[in-house]
């Protein structure tokens, strides 16, 4: 089943409704699926031979459920395009993003901390002010390419089933993928697929960063490139290093460095050069920037496909 409209469609609703807070959302079954194959696993194959198949039967399940609804005669497209809708984070982010802008500007550090803590995983409870600002910049520059370019790449490439498969494996990743005693080992395949599947997407969306600067009041971001490369490259993650990295060099204002993680404190790569920090004005711009980005990037990705299957 294919619809070429639905990619648009879902974009368009996602951007203006954010997440279908009042529907199920499909990620909540991937959860439950993940802890009844970890009870599993840890029983009878506690180690990388437990995560590759626990891995492999929950890809099987995200593929056999979504093919099955998209594949109802007539209303196959209603879930189709429920699906595509439910894959894409781009409103939920910049919704939650601003609120914690907001909540972080309040004066409060109380509440600033507790907004923070709701989008990322690191232990926030005694940041400051200009830490929680830099912790939010990194996250939503990480989240472009995780909770938009790369589900959008997806789709386009190979419908909401695509979509799905590789929200399943990014699920997989933020609940299995630490690097820890309890998790190093059946969290070994989910993080392997993950990098593979967010490779091109995390190049594009540092891509899309850049060439929407000058929309975002930014100027021409001439020069950077290499820099982004040199940087991104530092990070553990072959991925994630790529928006956090484009936007830190674009704004002139560094990420990475320390951060708390299950009470110890880990030294991150530092990303981008200067001696600004973030702020308000700067997350608020990112925010907007981000939003250009996702329009511009997602229209692009839309076109090319549209276009190559038109063609060939």
């Amino acid at each position: 089943m294919e619809y070429l409209w639905i990619p648009l469609a879902a974009f368009l609703i996602d951007v203006v409704f954010a997440d279908p807070a009042c529907l199920p959302h499909p990620v909540q079954l991937i959860g439950r699926m993940l802890n009844k194959l970890e009870k599993l696993a840890r029983k009878n194959f506690p180690n990388r031979v437990g995560g590759v198949l626990s891995l492999v039967i929950l890809l099987l399940l995200v593929f056999i459920i979504v093919s099955a609804f998209i594949d109802i005669p007539y209303l196959g497209w209603v879930f189709a395009l429920y699906f595509a809708w439910s894959g894409l984070a781009l409103g939920s982010l910049l919704n939650e993003g601003t609120k914690a802008v907001q909540a972080i500007a309040s004066g409060s550090l109380d509440r600033g901390r507790s907004a923070v803590s709701m989008l990322v995983s690191r232990d926030v409870s005694n940041a400051t002010q200009e830490e929680l600002y830099k912790t939010l910049a990194e996250t939503l520059s990480e989240n472009f390419n995780d909770g938009i370019i790369a589900p959008f790449f997806w789709l386009v490439l190979s419908g909401p089933v695509g979509l799905w498969l590789y929200k399943a494996t990014s699920t997989m990743d933020s609940m299995w993928g630490y690097k820890n005693e309890k998790w190093i080992d059946l969290g070994w395949a989910g993080a392997k697929f993950d990098d593979v599947l967010a490779y091109v997407p995390a190049r594009l969306s540092a891509m899309f960063l850049q060439w929407t600067a000058n929309l975002a009041g930014l100027g021409p971001a001439k020069g950077v490139w290499n820099s982004v490369v040199r940087d991104a490259e530092k990070m553990e993650s072959p991925n994630a290093g790529w928006p956090m990295a484009m936007a830190a060099h674009l704004y002139g204002r560094p990420m990475g460095g320390e951060a708390v993680y299950f009470g110890k404190v880990k030294e991150k790569p530092v990303l981008g050069v200067g001696d600004d920090v973030w702020n308000k004005h700067s997350l608020m711009q990112l925010i907007k920037h981000i939003r250009l980005a996702a329009i511009f990037g997602c229209g692009l990705l839309w076109l090319l496909v549209a276009l190559f299957r038109m063609l060939f």
